[in-house]
């Protein structure tokens, strides 16, 4: 193999000398003090140091740091400087100056003899590098122990020619975002200047991240101190490093570089250069499911990993490329890929068949900053709020949850009786992901007896066993003197209240619906824009008391299920389930899950509520079914694609059925608590789609899908009657009323929640009009990048001026959108890491419905997965189930999620439609592929591989296995059937 310092070194020196003027060779970056770290960024000193030491790094250039100095002196205002803006990261004036000077860099031009230096480099280089330049962020501050950039700062990938100066100054302007500018000050960075690498880009036919060692936190089950993990895909890396694809994952032991464990994705698209920049193909089937590393590229990353380390060093986040693995897999500029045009072009370079392993960045993994309000010991999760919001919100609509949630939760401590400490944030944004901080939210939870790490993260999921003992021992010194000395008011207070809480929200719903109407009756075109300022404050009041009023509704649903558990508990010893009577284990497990055990009992009586508003959009679209089934020509127009929405079916009973869902249920939507997603009302593809997928077999009728739900409540309890005395029989009897009454109520205020959003939504589009009139260029939905306050502001002001701040939004907003999802539950800092499943054929998670099914999996991917491919009888596989997609539960065969609690929303309607659910298995969408045959055991938590994948069953295939406790895999069968 060639060694490339020497080919790098024999390269630069033909450099032309207007480049070599402006551009230094990246092998001497900090070799000496014109090149060191504090001139070129820590970067491209760090890929310099690795080159001299002979690791295969690509050929590059790097652009002095004092560039971008002289250009933010040059160009910006007074004020306007990084320094300056680091200082008020995190004010309204920081982030208004942030905007503005990202605007001047993206838009002011380069020193003409900066372009020149570029158009005489891209004129060099041209020939050997075929899928262009990689211009990559190399900041002062930048992979060091303390500090990284990684996901924070630009690289753009593919550039060539004219393209440089724009690339360039990308990068330069990624350093004025928000976060970027949060996390320096949070560093205690004061200045920064910002350097630039540009490197020749691999030919890659796979790439992707080596983390050489587990961050602190994630030793465990699914990664053990003694390896190293690998996530690949085919082509570049970059989707893997921003998550925009679902990798491969594997398992190497640090001695001897040994697989221990692996998940194969399916790879259908692959990102590469071509003629006109980075471009998605299309990869040949049989290739998308092989791994995207072959031996020799495994064992060359184990060795390089194995130098890395040496000295005591690490552990180290390593972005690589695999050139030359399997020659023509995979085409890009129609044309196989090779060596040639390799970022090494020397006549001793590796054969195509060879594959070659290059280092493109070698970090310490350090993750980012500490969320907001937290430290090194903060442990966050997202496990359930997830479900409401899952993938990374809009500034708007964080701006909205974090208010009123923050409110809500503080309120309904209160109620408690607890006391909040100031200042103390219950919720973080963490790269656009709602995070809760389970460290303060647990040790205000233990002023309450019985309010304990394990009884709440039972219910709500994400959290491990190390977790929870770690969480019980950061909240044992809490002192409960405040509580017991205020109970004698605050019990009688509480206990009044959810008394009164069916008739208060009978109170609020009164209220709502008259505002709800006043809205719609309100023509807001002619309204000033003081006066839609006055409309959005006046809902986002009415979202406040929506959300509060809806956790009051939640604390007093968990007190009875709690409650009705204690109750279960006491008789856990002399009862057996039904399940149990059948030969499966009984309440009082031996293998340690007797209280999940009671947990789950606890769920199953109080199902079967009847009236429960979440379950009525499955219950409705299953309705619209059957009248479609009824009606050929509406049958044949959907299955064929030809419907947007009722006006494309015929007149009759059908069409007039679909115009009333979407007019009772059109304020809903997939991913509904995002304000920029369009409701049904506006987009009714998703259910067109999720109506389609229903078509597709024999006759089901989900009355019986809600009786099955009923009828084992009343089988539990019958058992129960045999057990226990006639009192203890009557106080169960009242707790499971009270729990099922809480749960009705807070699905209820669930949906007021949803309405209200909608309602903000109506509003923020009408504001978004108007500022799209002061400022044309701006795009469509640019209200949802703005902040509440701001909007506030700005309205009430009459400056509607917020193109800037919109444009520095909207770009923070793309980057946390490709970013990976952080893990669902982490300690300190989020992990840059996206964490292997569970080997083996079992997975574990939490109970969420009964029942015991068998089926092929259908994984949902995130995003805009496609709705009308599910098939009947096929089991649901998704990172989250949101309420938006329940109607799906009435064609599966089971629901299995990574997210989510037994007491979720989804949890609830799948108990009430009577199919098994598994929440909270960790890496599941990665571990299951489409086509795999799963056992899902909804009462145990279990799902379990029963053979090698194979394709989805047709649209004719009914699906199999039976159900423990009567239950028939709950939604397998299909809603309606044609007639004869």
């Amino acid at each position: 193999m060639a060694d490339p310092t020497r080919i790098a070194r024999a390269d630069s020196a033909t450099d032309p000398p207007s480049v070599r003027e402006w551009l230094k060779p990246l092998e001497s970056a900090g070799r000496r003090r014109s090149t060191s770290a504090k001139r070129v960024g820590g970067k491209a000193a760090s890929l310099g140091r690795l080159l001299r030491d002979g690791f295969p790094v690509p050929r590059g250039w790097v652009l002095d740091a004092r560039c971008f100095v002289e250009l933010v002196d040059r160009q910006l205002p007074r004020g306007h400087d990084l320094a300056t803006l680091i200082r008020l990261s995190g004010t309204k004036v920081g982030v208004d100056r942030a905007a503005r000077a990202r605007d001047r860099i993206l838009s002011e031009p380069l020193p003409e003899t900066l372009s020149a230096a570029l158009r005489a480099l891209w004129q060099a280089v041209e020939p050997e590098a075929p899928w262009g330049l990689a211009v990559r962020s190399s900041a002062t501050c930048e992979d060091s122990d303390e500090t990284s950039m990684a996901g924070l700062a630009t690289s753009v990938l593919g550039v060539r020619g004219d393209e440089l100066d724009a690339a360039i100054r990308q990068v330069w302007a990624s350093a004025f975002l928000p976060r970027a500018l949060a996390y320096l000050a949070h560093a205690g960075v004061r200045d920064v200047a910002m350097g630039v690498v540009l490197q020749v880009m691999v030919r890659a036919e796979a790439a992707g991240v080596l983390f050489t060692a587990p961050p602190p936190g994630l030793e465990g089950e699914h990664w053990r101190a003694g390896e190293r993990l690998v996530n690949a895909t085919l082509g570049l890396g970059a989707p893997v490093v921003d998550g925009a694809v679902t990798a491969d994952t594997i398992r190497v032991a640090r001695d001897g570089g040994r697989v221990v464990a692996s998940a194969v994705a399916q790879k259908r698209r692959a990102l590469v250069v071509g003629a006109a920049g980075l471009e998605e193909v299309p990869v040949p089937a049989p290739r998308a499911e092989q791994p995207a590393l072959g031996e020799d590229a495994l064992r060359q990353l184990a060795e390089l990993a194995e130098r890395l380390e040496q000295g005591g060093k690490g552990p180290f986040d390593v972005e690589f490329a695999v050139e030359g693995e399997d020659p023509g897999r995979l085409p890009a500029d129609g044309s196989p890929s090779s060596a040639e045009g390799s970022p090494s072009s020397a006549d001793d370079s590796p054969s195509p068949a060879a594959p070659r392993v290059w280092l493109l960045q070698v970090r310490p993994v350090s993750g980012g900053g500490f969320p907001e309000g937290g430290g090194a010991d903060t442990i966050w999760s997202r496990a359930n709020v997830g479900e409401a919001l899952p993938g990374a919100a809009t500034p708007l609509t964080w701006s909205v949850a974090r208010a009123f949630s923050d409110r809500g939760f503080r309120e309904a401590f209160a109620a408690l009786g607890c006391r909040v400490p100031r200042g103390a944030r219950l919720v973080a944004n963490v790269y656009g992901r709602f995070y809760l901080n389970l460290t303060a939210f647990m040790q205000i939870a233990a002023q309450v007896p019985g309010l304990s790490p394990r009884a709440l993260l039972g219910m709500s999921g994400g959290a491990s066993e190390q977790l929870i003992a770690r969480l019980a021992e950061q909240s044992a010194g809490v002192s409960r003197r405040r509580f017991y000395a205020r109970l004698p008011l605050t019990g009688p207070r509480l206990l009044l209240r959810h008394a009164r809480l069916e008739r208060e929200v009978s109170a609020y719903e009164g209220e709502a619906l008259w505002a709800q109407r006043a809205l719609s009756e309100l023509d807001m075109t002619l309204l000033p824009d003081d006066a839609i300022g006055t409309t959005l404050r006046s809902v986002f009041l009415l979202l406040e008391r929506t959300g509060t009023l809806m956790l009051h509704c939640a604390s007093a649903s968990l007190a009875s299920h709690l409650a009705l558990c204690r109750a279960l508990e006491r008789v856990a010893g002399r009862r057996a389930s039904a399940r149990s009577a059948s030969g499966e284990a009984p309440l009082d497990d031996p293998a340690g899950r007797a209280e999940t055990n009671v947990e789950h009992l606890a769920q199953v009586l109080a199902g079967g509520v009847r009236e429960l508003d979440s379950a009525g959009p499955g219950i409705e679209l299953a309705r619209v079914a059957e009248l479609v089934m009824l009606d050929r020509a509406s049958r044949e127009r959907l299955l064929a694609g030809e419907v947007r929405g009722p006006r494309d079916l015929p007149e009759g009973p059908a069409r007039d059925a679909l115009a009333r869902f979407l007019d009772a249920y059109g304020d809903r939507a997939v991913r509904e608590a995002e304000l920029a997603t369009p409701r049904w009302r506006e987009d009714p593809a998703p259910v067109i789609a999720m109506l389609t997928a229903s078509l597709r077999g024999a006759p089901g009728d989900p009355e019986r899908a809600l009786a099955r739900a009923r009828a084992l409540a009343d089988r539990e309890m019958a058992m129960l009657e045999t057990r226990v005395s006639r009192v203890e029989l009557g106080l169960l009897r009242v707790l499971v009323g009270r729990a099922q009454r809480y749960v009705r109520l807070r699905e209820r205020m669930r949906t007021w929640v949803t309405r209200v959003l909608g309602m903000l939504r109506k509003v923020a589009l009408d504001i978004d009009r108007r500022l799209r009139r002061i400022e044309p260029s701006l795009l469509p939905g640019s209200v949802f990048f703005c902040t509440y306050e701001e909007l506030v502001t700005a309205l009430s002001s009459g400056r509607a001026d917020v193109g800037h701040v919109v444009r520095l939004r909207r770009a923070e907003h793309l980057r946390d959108a490709a970013r990976p999802d952080p893990p669902a539950t982490f300690i300190g800092r989020p992990p840059p890491v996206v964490l292997p499943p569970a080997s083996g054929v079992r997975l574990l998670g939490l109970p969420a419905s009964p029942g015991v099914v068998e089926g092929r999996a259908r994984v949902l991917e995130p995003g805009a997965p496609s709705l009308d491919a599910v098939e009947p009888g096929e089991v649901l596989v998704a990172r989250t189930t949101d309420v938006g997609l329940s109607p799906l539960f009435l064609v599966a065969a089971a629901v299995v999620t990574e997210l989510g609690g037994p007491m979720s929303h989804a949890s609830i309607v799948a108990r009430e439609y009577g199919i098994p659910a598994v929440v909270n298995v960790p890496g599941v969408t990665l571990a299951i592929k489409t086509g795999d045959r799963l056992r899902v055991d909804g009462d145990r938590g279990v799902v379990e591989r029963l053979d090698e994948r194979a394709a989805p069953p047709s649209p004719s295939g009914a699906a199999g296995g039976g159900a423990a406790g009567g239950a028939l895999g709950g939604g397998a069968a299909p809603l309606a059937a044609p007639p004869e």
